[in-house]
Formats: C-alpha cells, sequence, structure tokens
C-alpha cells in the first residue's frame, strides 16, 4: 500500500505525540513521531502533498533516503516534482545515498524555483554535492553563484570555492577573502596549493604554523626531509587533540619507530591518554627496557599496567620503583600500597600503608594513606580503630580534603550511635575549616538542633546555608528544609542580539545548512571565543547557538560567562541550565506522568541536550541510553525499533522518559533510588536500601551514604537542576 513504506520499520503502539500527528493537531514532534503519526494519513494515494514531504523528511531524517524516495516517487507526479520542495528533499535523500551527481543536479534546479537566502543555500549544496562528486568546475561556478545571493558568508564560500579551484592565481585571490575565524582551513588550501606546485616543504611548514603537525609530518616525508618530519610527527604526538595525536602516532610507528626511551614514552603517554592502555603496556615496557629509567618512567609503567587490569603487575613495578630510592621513591611506595587496597588484600594494604606512614610521616600522601587506613579498619568492622584513626588524620592535617571525608565518616559514627552533641561538634569543626564537606556539615547541624528540638538554631543554620549556597545542592536542601521560599528569577528580557552577533548566526546557518561542516566547526570555535566579545555579546551568542541545537557549547560558554560576569544572573543561568527541547519534553512528561522539570534536569546532566553524545561506554543521545536498555524498553512498549534512533532526539527522549518512570514505579515513587539506579543500576541501589537511612527513609543521610561519588553527586546535581529548571522556566515564565 502506498505510504507504509516510510513507516514501515516503526509500526507499533504509536505515543500521544504521534496520535496528535495523526489527528493532525500538532506542531513539531520530531521525525520518529512523525512518522508514527503519519503512517495512517500516508496509506491513501490521495495523501496531501504537506504530508507527502513531511513523511519524506521525516524517513530521511531517520536515516532511510531510500524510503523517502519511494514515498515521494509513488505519490507525486512528474510535474509536481519540479517543485522546489519536493526537489529539495529528492536531491537530499540522493545525497545521503551517494550519488552526488544526481544529488547537485536536483539541488541546482531546485535552487531555480526560490531566491534570496533560501537559493543561495541549495546552490551552495548543488556545489558540495559537485565538489564531491569530482565535478570541481560546476562546483566553482555554484559557490560563486552563492556568493552572491548570500553576501555575508562570502569569505567562506571563497574559501570553498578555493579548494576546487584549480587556478593558482584565482586560489590566491579567493583566500584574500577568508574571513579570519578560517585561518586554519585557509591555511590547507594555501598548503594545497604549494603542494601542487612541488613546494612540499614550504607546504609543511603552513601547515605547522596552525598546529596541524601530523599532516605536516607526512608533506615533509613526502619532500624527503626525514628529519623534520619525524620531529613533526612526534609533536603531533604529544597534543591534546585525539585525532591529531593518534594520527601521529599511526605514522611514527609505520615510519618513525621509536628507537629510544624517550619515543617509546612518547608513543606509550600518547595512546594511554585515550584509553589504549594495552598498547601503552607494550610501548611503556620498551621504553624501560630502552635505557636507564628513572622512577618517573616506572611509574608510568606500572601505571598503564594497573589500568589495563593487571594489578599484580603493576605491585612488582612499584615495588621495583621504591627500590631506586631517591625523592620519588614515596610516590612509589604509596602507590605499592595503594594498589594492595585496590586488590582487597587488606591485610597486606594496612600493613603496606603502616610502612608507609612510619616512613614518610610528612609526604603529601600522608593524609590520603592514614584515610585508606581508617576506610580498611571500618571496612573490617573494627569501628574504635577506624574512629581513632579518622580522628588522629583530622587532627594532624585539619585543613586537608581527606579531613573533610575523615570528619564525616566520624560525624555519621557519632549520628549512628545517638551522640548527637559529639555529631554536631565534627560538623562544626568541618564548617570552621571550610573543608570541602562544609555546606554538607552545616545542613547536618541543623538537622541536629531541629531534632534536639532547637528550631531556632535549625532555622537560623538553613537560612545561612540557603544565602550562601543559593543555587547549590545543599542550599536547595536547606531552603526546602526550613520552608523558605524557592529563588524567583526575572522572566528572560525582550531583547535583541547584537547586529554583528546576529549576521554571524546567520552565516552558521548557512554553513550548517549547506553540511559545510569544518566550517561550521570553524565559525563555532570563533563565536565562542571569550576574547572576542563583550559579556552581553557573548550572551547574544550563546543563546543562538541553543536556539540552533548547540545547547552543549553553549553551556561550556555560559560557564566562561559567568566567571567574567556573575553567575547567578537569570540570563547567565538560562544559558548553564537551557531547555532546548521544551515542547519534546513536556511532551513525553505527560504521556508517562513525569515532572517536566525533573525530565528536563536529567537530559541536562546526561548529555546537555546533544543528541549526539555518546559515552565511553556506549550510551547515547539525549537521555544516554545502553543499545540493550532501549530495546527492552522498545519491546516492551510494543515499538519496533532502530538502534539507530538512539540518535534521534524524540525517539531517544521517548524511551528514556519511559526509562524513568520504570524506575520510579519500581520504587514507589520515590525520587532519589530512582535516579540513582538510573545511573548506578539497580543492582546497586537494590544492595544500598538496605541501610537503615533508606529504611527510615531518611533519602538525605542515604544520599550522603551512597560509596560512588559519581552517583552521590549525580543525585545531589539533579535534585538541585530540578529546583532551577522549576525557578527559571515555572509558571508565569515563558518558554
Amino acid at each position: 500500500m502506498a505510504g507504509l513504506v516510510v513507516v514501515g520499520v516503526l509500526a507499533g503502539s504509536p505515543s500521544a505525540a504521534a496520535q496528535e500527528v495523526a489527528n493532525g493537531d500538532s506542531t513539531w514532534v520530531g521525525p520518529w513521531h512523525a512518522a508514527m503519526g503519519l503512517a495512517v494519513r500516508l496509506s491513501s494515494d490521495s495523501a496531501a502533498m504537506a504530508d507527502i514531504l513531511a513523511g519524506a523528511e521525516s524517513a530521511l531524517a531517520l536515516g532511510r533516503p531510500a524510503q523517502a524516495l519511494e514515498l515521494l516517487s509513488r505519490h507525486l507526479l512528474p510535474d509536481s516534482m519540479a517543485e522546489g520542495a519536493p526537489l529539495a528533499i529528492h536531491a537530499a535523500s540522493q545525497y545521503a545515498l551517494g550519488a552526488y551527481v544526481e544529488a547537485g543536479r536536483m539541488f541546482d534546479r531546485a535552487a531555480s524555483h526560490a531566491a534570496g537566502v533560501r537559493q543561495g543555500t541549495l546552490r551552495a549544496r548543488a556545489a558540495e554535492s559537485y565538489e564531491r562528486a569530482g565535478l570541481l568546475g560546476r562546483a566553482s561556478s555554484l559557490y560563486q553563484q552563492a556568493a552572491i545571493d548570500f553576501p555575508d558568508a562570502r569569505g567562506w564560500l571563497a574559501l570553498r570555492e578555493a579548494r576546487v579551484t584549480r587556478d593558482p592565481s584565482r586560489v590566491r585571490e579567493l583566500l584574500r577573502l577568508a574571513p579570519a575565524a578560517a585561518h586554519e582551513l585557509a591555511a590547507e588550501v594555501r598548503a594545497t596549493l604549494l603542494a601542487g606546485a612541488g613546494d612540499l616543504g614550504a607546504a609543511a611548514e603552513v601547515l605547522a604554523d596552525v598546529g596541524h603537525f601530523a599532516a605536516a609530518g607526512r608533506l615533509a616525508l613526502e619532500a624527503g626531509d626525514n628529519g623534520r618530519a619525524r620531529e613533526l610527527v612526534y609533536r603531533a604526538i604529544a597534543v591534546r587533540d585525539r585525532d591529531e595525536a593518534m594520527t601521529g602516532v599511526e605514522i611514527a610507528l609505520a615510519e618513525f619507530p621509536p628507537a629510544d626511551q624517550e619515543g617509546h614514552l612518547a608513543v606509550a603517554q600518547a595512546i594511554s591518554r585515550y584509553g589504549q592502555a594495552a598498547a601503552a603496556v607494550r610501548h611503556a615496557a620498551d621504553a624501560v627496557t630502552a635505557g636507564d629509567s628513572s622512577i618517573g618512567t616506572l611509574l608510568f609503567y606500572a601505571e598503564v599496567t594497573e589500568a589495563s587490569g593487571n594489578r599484580w603487575g603493576a605491585l612488582r613495578i612499584y615495588e621495583a620503583a621504591a627500590k631506586r630510592g631517591g625523592e620519588e621513591a614515596g610516590e612509589a611506595e604509596y602507590r605499592y600500597a595503594r594498589t594492595y587496597v585496590r586488590l582487597r588484600q587488606r591485610t597486606r594494604a594496612f600493613q603496606a600503608l603502616s610502612a608507609f606512614l612510619e616512613k614518610y610521616p610528612d609526604h603529601r600522601r600522608a593524609p590520603a594513606t592514614t584515610f585508606l587506613m581508617g576506610d580498611l579498619r571500618q571496612d573490617q568492622r573494627k569501628l574504635r580503630e577506624a574512629d581513632s584513626i579518622f580522628r588522629a588524620l583530622s587532627e594532624r592535617w585539619p585543613t586537608d580534603e581527606f579531613a573533610s571525608s575523615a570528619r564525616s565518616r566520624l560525624g555519621a559514627r557519632a549520628l549512628v550511635e545517638g551522640d548527637l552533641k559529639r555529631s554536631t561538634e565534627i560538623f562544626r569543626a568541618e564548617v570552621e575549616h571550610r573543608g570541602s564537606r562544609a555546606r554538607a556539615a552545616q545542613f547536618q547541624i541543623a538537622r541536629l538542633a531541629k531534632d534536639a528540638g532547637d528550631t531556632v538554631t535549625a532555622l537560623g543554620e538553613w537560612a545561612t546555608l540557603a544565602r550562601l549556597d543559593s543555587i547549590g545542592y545543599y542550599g536547595t536542601m536547606a531552603r526546602q528544609a526550613a520552608g523558605l521560599a524557592a529563588p524567583v528569577f526575572a522572566p528572560p528580557p525582550a531583547t535583541l542580539p547584537s547586529p554583528e552577533v546576529t549576521r554571524q548566526l546567520a552565516v552558521l546557518d548557512l554553513l550548517q545548512a549547506v553540511d559545510l561542516r569544518d566550517e561550521a566547526d570553524a565559525l563555532l570555535d570563533y563565536l565562542s571565543d571569550p576574547d572576542r566579545w563583550g559579556v552581553t555579546e557573548l550572551m547574544d551568542v550563546a543563546e543562538g547557538l541553543i536556539a540552533r541545537g548547540e545547547a552543549r557549547s553553549a553551556v561550556a560558554l555560559g560557564w566562561r560567562i559567568a566567571g567574567l560576569h556573575r553567575l547567578n544572573d537569570p540570563r547567565v543561568l538560562r544559558i548553564i541550565f537551557p531547555w532546548p527541547n521544551r515542547q519534546l519534553l513536556e511532551r513525553e512528561a505527560r504521556e508517562f506522568d513525569l515532572d517536566p522539570f525533573l525530565l528536563a534536569a536529567l537530559v541536562r546532566q546526561e548529555s546537555a541536550f546533544d543528541a549526539d553524545a555518546t559515552s565511553r561506554a556506549g550510551a547515547r543521545g539525549l537521555m544516554q541510553l545502553m543499545p540493550a536498555t532501549a530495546r527492552g524498553l522498545a519491546r516492551q512498549l510494543g515499538v519496533d525499533w532502530d538502534n539507530a534512533f538512539l540518535g534521534i532526539a524524540d525517539a531517544n527522549v521517548h524511551l528514556g522518559a519511559a526509562h524513568l518512570a520504570q524506575m520510579l514505579r519500581q520504587y514507589g515513587g520515590e525520587i532519589v533510588p530512582a535516579l540513582a539506579a538510573y545511573n548506578a543500576g539497580g543492582s546497586r541501589v537494590r544492595r544500598w536500601l538496605r541501610f537503615p537511612e533508606a529504611r527510615a527513609g531518611d533519602w538525605f543521610l542515604f544520599i550522603e551514604r551512597i560509596p560512588f561519588a559519581e552517583t552521590r553527586g549525580y543525585v545531589q546535581t539533579l535534585l538541585r537542576n530540578r529546583e532551577l529548571y522549576s525557578a527559571l522556566y515555572g509558571e508565569g515564565i515563558d518558554p
């Protein structure tokens, strides 16, 4: 049946948003919902043109260009295909399939039905398609025409034209038009021009000047300058950019294998930075055998050995390093003892830690060593000895980070034993020393005062904490405990961005629409540079990025703006805590009976609203779902699924919201264990729910006791963020 081609893989239980699409009463909900919702309306041979185009666009957005083409061909007559919109979708589908000549031809035809910026966009898309197809003359002509349609992007399109032009004098003329933001891209074109003229050495230096050391090394190698090539390649290995460093490693291993300790160490360090521990171990071992290794080299060798999972092997290396003596021997002995802790060899670990502390009582690792000793004794249920160790740590190094952790343990123990006075004294000491746990301690002091019937002291402590930590977790909890009003933020100001920011963002729109990714990334970096704008203009830029789906970049910029301005400015807060997918999230919250502010807080924390986000573990999309979890959820919801949909915002949020709702049901509607399970998994949370704090329903203390710092911080951040989203975007505040 005509029309089912788009949604053939999506048939299943339609969501509420998909039903709205089907009823024709929905605004934008995303391609996944749209495809499901349009299924019935597209099943008719007399489907409306708007539905046909929406269905084709949805299929294309879902990564199914062949289905988009089939839908267009089944429903539209050849004469209707001559219109601009169907042609553009047809062209984009051909492009996605790699049929670049046909895509270029159809983009060009679609441009003839458009005008102004739209015409320039389509011409630029045609040019880029022809460029990919190798039809460089046609691409050059169209880039020129597109620049006429969109003069603000002239420099960027001139740079693109320079890439495809074979006339050296014309290339030099075009490069003079390149904008300042494109200096690295212009250098690449200039290097290509020089290389084409046979001057490989000069081309290499042009690339080296902009930090493209690996590519420069390749050119120097081709020029026969092996010495310069090796130097450039090893400079590439040392940079912090992953692609540059790993390309440098690849060239080095193929052309300039490390022959000395320094070379092996450089390769090993580069590899280890990006998680390839096993490969790093091999090169670190070669570095050790290539010469008289320093303790630093041995420590690195042991570190990557441990990271590869071979802790017993690392133990032997740390022991060998410690025997070298010298200033770093203490560090080696500390790591030796710590490795026994990680191996859960408690007796040996305690002995090694004690030996270290006796030998190096004033070492910078002494506080950490003391804490580990107390921790071991606590694990062994030798609680009095643990308390004694923690007290000694707190008294000797009162301002150290580990002293804060020790006081936290002591305060919790005193609470368990019912010694409220002692607990208050411990928490008060943490506040006085301004330790890392001072705000948690101040909250506890207020709780203890309230439990003792001293409401005045409790309210005073909470009020002070709410003022000092106005948008932090403990300040949020203090406001709630004291019954204080939530913060009130003024509605977003009705301001227009500066003309220059507006112009640059419009250029970014074109570059992204045309899929000129390198140019768009270069402009994005330029726009996000605080040295180029005043604070107000930076806010304009950040808000423009949020509106364009670049929330992650905007959030990073927002934190930099806060450093230049102030964090509590409502405009800055709305940049750091944006809500670019508000309509989508609110729909899903209604469908699964969730708090929309909690859902927004979770997406902000998981992905910063980046639909393409992928974690090291393989979690993907706005709500960072693992593929297996997504498949299971889809099966439960009766929805056919493709893991490619994890990168589609509305599909990912639909399943993520269902997952969160499922977690909340599992834990009786309690938010804290549900959020902990979302981050750490249900099996761990089931163990933690045996804590007496959980059985008593004391979720504040339960959070404090979560043994994983990541999960503890995750839950605290989400609870804080939920309150911030409510204050920033709540009732009476325009979206």
